[in-house]
Parts: C-alpha cells; sequence; structure tokens
C-alpha cells in the first residue's frame, strides 16, 4: 500500500510486548486452573483411596491385637496319660509341638530364611525389590514365576487374613505386615512361623513335623532332615515325603541349592546332605497304639462332664490323668490276641449277614471284649472294645447292649437270700411253664432234686424262674438296680434268665459290688484333669463320695462264696484251682450269640465277652464257660504278678457246713457251704421233705408249674 494512500491505517503500530503479555496471562491462569484440578483430583483421589484403606481395615489394625502375637503360645493339644503317668494319646484340632526360637537348630533357621525369604533380618516386614522382581517376571512371562511374600507376610496372612488373591487382602497384608515388625522382634516373628503353619500329616510347625516324619524332637534335625521340612513350607501337600518322596527330595535339593547361595553351607557340604539318606518313621497315631478303645471312651467321657471349659479337648491343652494300668491292658490285649485262632474259625460257624459294602452275605466276624476295674474304688483299668482297632472303632465294653445270659442270675439269688432262702434250700427240678414262658436247662436235670446252690452253680434255668416266680419279679429288677445295672430290664421271667440287654459297664459295676463286700461304687476312667502348667480344673469324686453300701457284708459274702462255687465245682470248673481267690460267674444266650464270664478276686474285677455284633448265632457247641472263661482264666493268671491273690474276706456272723448238693441236709462228705449264723439246714432232714410234712403244699405247687 502507498504510503500517501487514503486508506493508511491510522492505528499506531503495536509492539511486541504487547502482544506477548496478553498470551503469557492466558497460560498462566490456564496452569492455575489445572494446577486446582489436578490438586482436587489428588485430593479426590487421595480421599478415595483413604476410604478405600478405612473400609478394608487399614487404619483399624489394632496394636494390641499385634502385641497379642508375641504372647501366642500353642497349648490347644491335650495329652492323655495313664494312672503311672505314662502317655496314652492326645487329644488336638491341629497337631502342635511349640518349639520356642533357642530350641529350633541354625540350620533349620537358614534353610527356611534361604528358600523362603533370603532378606528376612534386612528388610522391614515387606521386601519391596522382591515385589518389583515378582511383578517385572509377570509382566514379562504373563504368569507367577516367582513369589514376593515375605515370612512376615505369610504369617500374618495365616494368622489374620483369607487366602482370596485380591488387591484388598495385599494391601492390609503389606500394612500389617509393616505394623507387625514394629511390635515384634525378627526371632519371634521366625518363632511364630514355623511353629504355625501345616506341613502335611497333620502336622502343624517344625515340632509336629519332626515327630511325623523322622520320629524325632526338632533340636535333633540333623541338616539334612531340617532342609527337608523346610521346602514343606510352600507346598505341604505336593511336598509330602509320606506320599510324594520323589518331589520331597527334589524340592530338599533346592533349599540345599539355596541354602549354598547364600553361603549357608559349602559346596562340599551340599554335596554330603544331597547324598545323605532320609529314613522316614511310618506314622502311626499315637492314640491308635494303647487302649485306643479307652481313649476314645475317656474323650467322651469329657465331653459329658458339666465343666463348659472340658467339653472341647481337642483345643485346651489339658493334662487329663486316667485310671488305665498300662500292664493290665496289655495283659488284657494279649489275653484275647491269643484266642484269635480259636475266634477266627469260630467266625466261619456263624449265621450269614450281609456285607454293608458289597451286600452280599457273609459269616458274621466273631469278636471280643474285656473290661478291668478296680471293686473298691471303681477305677477303669483296662478297657479292649474289640479284637482289632483298626478294623472297628466300635467299643463294646461301654455303647453295646447285650443279653447277659446267665451271667444275671446271681441278682435272682441274693434277692432270694435276703428273703430268706437258703443255699441248701431244696428245689424239684421240672419243666416250667410260666406265663408261656418255657425255659430249658443246658443238662438233663429234671426230676431230680437239686440245693439252691447246685442250681445257681449249674447255671439251671427251671429252678431260676421258679424262685423268681417266687419272689417277685419287680423286687429282682429293683435288686439289679441297686447293684448297679443301669440299662432298663424289662418286667418278664426272661429277664431272670438274662434275656434284656445291658452293657458291659452294668456288669462291671454289679460284680465289683460283690468284690467290694456289699459296696456299689461308681466307675471312673479319669482320676483328674490339670492345666499344662499342672493346675486342677477337675477331679474325680473321693471314693467314699461316689460309693454306698447296698448289701450287707453277711449277704454279700454268701453271693462270693456261691460265685466260688462255680469256679469250683461248676460250669467254671476248668478253672477250678483260682477258686481259692476268685470268683465269677458264665452266661450264655440263645443259640451261643453272647458268652460270658464275669468274674472277680478281692482286687479286680474282669468281664469278658464273645460274640457277633449282628447278634447271629453261632453255630458250634460253645458257651461263656468254653469260649469267655479261657480268656478271663489268662488274665487273671497273668494279672497275678500285678495284683498278688489273696483271699475274700470272711465277715462275722457267717459259718459254714457241708451240706447233701441234692437233699440239703448236712453230711460230713457233702458241699461246703455258708449260711448267716442262725440259719443252718437240718442235720439229716431234707429241707423239701420238712415242708412238704409241715403242710406247705402251694410251696411245692408253685416249683412244679
Amino acid at each position: 500500500m502507498e504510503k500517501n494512500s487514503p486508506f493508511k491505517d491510522s492505528r499506531p503500530p503495536m509492539l511486541v510486548a504487547d502482544v506477548v503479555k496478553p498470551s503469557v496471562s492466558r497460560r498462566w491462569n490456564l496452569f492455575k486452573w489445572m494446577l486446582i484440578a489436578s490438586t482436587a483430583t489428588s485430593l479426590t483421589a487421595l480421599i478415595v483411596i483413604v476410604a478405600w484403606l478405612n473400609s478394608i481395615g487399614v487404619f483399624s489394625i489394632d496394636d494390641e491385637q499385634l502385641r497379642k502375637l508375641q504372647e501366642f503360645s500353642y497349648h490347644d493339644n491335650s495329652i492323655i496319660y495313664d494312672r503311672h503317668g505314662a502317655k496314652l494319646g492326645e487329644f488336638f484340632e491341629k497337631y502342635h509341638i511349640f518349639v520356642p526360637y533357642s530350641d529350633i537348630p541354625q540350620h533349620f533357621i537358614d534353610a527356611i530364611v534361604a528358600i523362603e525369604d533370603k532378606n528376612f533380618f534386612e528388610h522391614s516386614g515387606v521386601d519391596f525389590l522382591a515385589i518389583a522382581r515378582a511383578s517385572l517376571s509377570r509382566l514379562k512371562t504373563g504368569r507367577i514365576t516367582q513369589g514376593a511374600s515375605t515370612i512376615t507376610q505369610q504369617l500374618i496372612r495365616h494368622q489374620y487374613l483369607n487366602k482370596n488373591k485380591t488387591i484388598e487382602r495385599k494391601v492390609l497384608e503389606i500394612a500389617l505386615a509393616l505394623k507387625a515388625e514394629k511390635h515384634l522382634s525378627k526371632e519371634k516373628i521366625l518363632e511364630l512361623y514355623v511353629n504355625n503353619m501345616f506341613l502335611g500329616n497333620g502336622a502343624y510347625g517344625i515340632g509336629a513335623a519332626s515327630k511325623r516324619y523322622f520320629g524325632k524332637n526338632a533340636r535333633d534335625l540333623t541338616m539334612a532332615e531340617s532342609s527337608l521340612i523346610a521346602g514343606l513350607f510352600q507346598s505341604p501337600s505336593r511336598y509330602n515325603p509320606s506320599r510324594h518322596p520323589n518331589r520331597a527330595k527334589k524340592r530338599q535339593l533346592q533349599v540345599i541349592a539355596a541354602m549354598s547361595r547364600l553361603h549357608k553351607i559349602s559346596t562340599q557340604q551340599a554335596e554330603t546332605i544331597k547324598k545323605e539318606p532320609l529314613q522316614y518313621k511310618p506314622y502311626t497315631f499315637i492314640n491308635s497304639l494303647m487302649a485306643p478303645w479307652f481313649v476314645d471312651y475317656v474323650h467322651d467321657f469329657m465331653s459329658k462332664l458339666p465343666d463348659p471349659s472340658l467339653k472341647n479337648a481337642i483345643r485346651s491343652g489339658l493334662r487329663i490323668h486316667t485310671t488305665l494300668d498300662s500292664s493290665l491292658q496289655k495283659l488284657a490285649e494279649q489275653s484275647i490276641q491269643s484266642h484269635n485262632l480259636n475266634l477266627n474259625d469260630l467266625s466261619q460257624r456263624t449265621g450269614k449277614v450281609k456285607d454293608k459294602e458289597s451286600g452280599k452275605l457273609k459269616h458274621a466276624t466273631v469278636e471280643a471284649s474285656m473290661l478291668v476295674t478296680d471293686p473298691r474304688t471303681g477305677e477303669i483299668l483296662a478297657m479292649v472294645g474289640g479284637r482289632n482297632y483298626k478294623t472297628s472303632q466300635f467299643n463294646r465294653t461301654v455303647t453295646a447292649m447285650r443279653s447277659p445270659g446267665s451271667a444275671f442270675k446271681p441278682f435272682v439269688y441274693t434277692e432270694a437270700l435276703a428273703k430268706g432262702f437258703k443255699w441248701s434250700d431244696v428245689i424239684l427240678v421240672s419243666p416250667v411253664n410260666i406265663e408261656n414262658y418255657r425255659p430249658k436247662n443246658m443238662k438233663d436235670d429234671y426230676l431230680t432234686e437239686t440245693t439252691m446252690l447246685r442250681a445257681f452253680y449249674r447255671s439251671m434255668n427251671s429252678p431260676t424262674i421258679e424262685i423268681a416266680a417266687k419272689i417277685g419279679l419287680e423286687s429282682i429288677i429293683d435288686r439289679a438296680k441297686s447293684l448297679g445295672i443301669r440299662s432298663p430290664i424289662k418286667n418278664e421271667f426272661g429277664s431272670a434268665l438274662g434275656s434284656s440287654d445291658v452293657t458291659m459297664l452294668d456288669l462291671a459295676r454289679a460284680y465289683g459290688t460283690y468284690a467290694a463286700g456289699g459296696i456299689l461304687t461308681e466307675l471312673s476312667p479319669i482320676s483328674k484333669i490339670t492345666t499344662s502348667d499342672g493346675k486342677v480344673i477337675w477331679e474325680a469324686q473321693k471314693v467314699t463320695e461316689r460309693s454306698k453300701r447296698v448289701l450287707n457284708q453277711q449277704l454279700s459274702y454268701l453271693m462270693v462264696e456261691g460265685m466260688r462255687s462255680v469256679l469250683s465245682v461248676g460250669t467254671g470248673a476248668r478253672s477250678s484251682d483260682l477258686a481259692s481267690n476268685a470268683a465269677g460267674k458264665t452266661g450264655t444266650s440263645n443259640d451261643s450269640a453272647d458268652n460270658w464270664f464275669c468274674g472277680f478276686t478281692p482286687d479286680l474285677v474282669s468281664i469278658v465277652w464273645v460274640g457277633t455284633d449282628e447278634h447271629a448265632p453261632i453255630m458250634a457247641n460253645i458257651s461263656g464257660a468254653s469260649i469267655a472263661l479261657p480268656i478271663w482264666d489268662q488274665f487273671i493268671r497273668s494279672s497275678q504278678s500285678i495284683k498278688l491273690p489273696r483271699p475274700f474276706d470272711k465277715p462275722e456272723g457267717i459259718v459254714e457246713a457241708q451240706v447233701h448238693p441234692l437233699y440239703g441236709y448236712r453230711i460230713d462228705r457233702g458241699t461246703k457251704m455258708y449260711f448267716f449264723g442262725n440259719k443252718l439246714p437240718e442235720e439229716t432232714e431234707s429241707a423239701l421233705e420238712k415242708i412238704e410234712n409241715s403242710g406247705s403244699r402251694g410251696y411245692r405247687n408253685v416249683f412244679r408249674h
């Protein structure tokens, strides 16, 4: 444009500064707004993050809870002891044996740190470099190839958190780990870690694993054994040496290599450890080794005690002192085992039952059980619930309800003697039909006279029913209950011959009453229960508090002598040489499904049962005398080295006389019988003749019908 053009711009020229100034101002304003927006966004994000952290519990971490970790120790294994302090078994929810840090071998510490957390003693709870390496590895490979959790994090996760792999759990885990290391020393954290983690075979921690895999205490582990156990922490199921020995060995080699890289062991040591053979101890649960049925019974007994702290023994850390005598227990087990061949043979001659698994018919298995008690204290000294605990855990001494057969008869004759009968009373043995009940005798004794004692020791059925008819079933049932029978007794004449089912505990109580001179004492398997440091928290009642006299001494002694005659001249005569210090009664149910010998000395009551769980008949000519008595006999003879034999105490007011076993009058060469002091029989006259001559025809008629 021309300079002199009329269209020349009349505005003054714009300076550079005039152009830059508003541009900077706008940018500054933009920056300020961006800064404000960024700050607001950051604050919002921070608030959101803080709120999220708060929601997952980061800010509510309880310092006191973390402090309690430091005081943590395991007391959940309850230990069962016999009467002499020998260990019988354990109750536990998780099998722990706590090992303090001072008892952990240094080579185990080196092994666990090398394989699980090599920077354990340097980091503050979280190894951020390890996290970075693990993250980078995952980005490269697309999968997790190495772990980043420290020992502290693993402990926190195990103690407080779930196993869900979420970002929330991981953040909380890191926060807790950082905080835990402010309260706990490295040694304490490691102690808790190695005692707390599951290591397979039901074992938690190094102490339990040492016992389960190598049968030794942790402090006695070799370096090779330590390296193997250290390898289990990553995956106890995968590397369980009992199931996967090759995997376990491969994992052990990884641990050894890690120790070598950290210079915890030399190359030469590593090669030596690799070649060292590992001798694993086959795991057998201690509760199944000695008196397993008794250990189970103790647990059930405790669960029924009124104190709630005793109901859950598996996690209470208790010390349970029982009444069991391990020496007598072994003798009881041996007495049954020594007759296994005979019992196996009988198992091929039983009625057939349906197999639970296949549904096919098979012969019922003949079982045997024994219960031994102290009649003076009621303490259970031995308990064998069956022939093989691995095959059947069913406790026949406690749970089984079985027909006692003639083993019930002492209660009938006790009531008869209490009501004025004498052992010399004469009965005519004849067929009986009472309320359509027709019992049979084992022998052809019909149409002969017999004394009551002879009817008892020969275990005759019809005289027993006749006596029951005379004295009344109700009084017999009451007598049985007073002597210790807790099971219900049916009010029918078959009960007089033992048709009502009872338990072995019932019979042990009742026969113990005779052995103790008429004093009934409640049975007990436990003497006391203490805490791990010895504080008594439960104790069995004193004997005087759980005992009461239910028979006078004289009546009890008459029954003892009656049962001694069972051994000397009766159905138990094959053990007649034991009659000087022992007594008892045989029992056999219909079809020999139940066979008993209930015997006792002044110091031991031993109840033996042989039969089939399914009540199947044993199709052989056997009885309590032929199959149960030999087991009892062996036990009593072998126990005399522990319990020296001694005679029964004879009370005042008891007299003896030689009596004709059939006709009941005194005779020089008769059977020895015992009587209350004022009830001796006549010298020559039959008691039956005397009754008939006196006109008491009804008495005779009752015994004939």
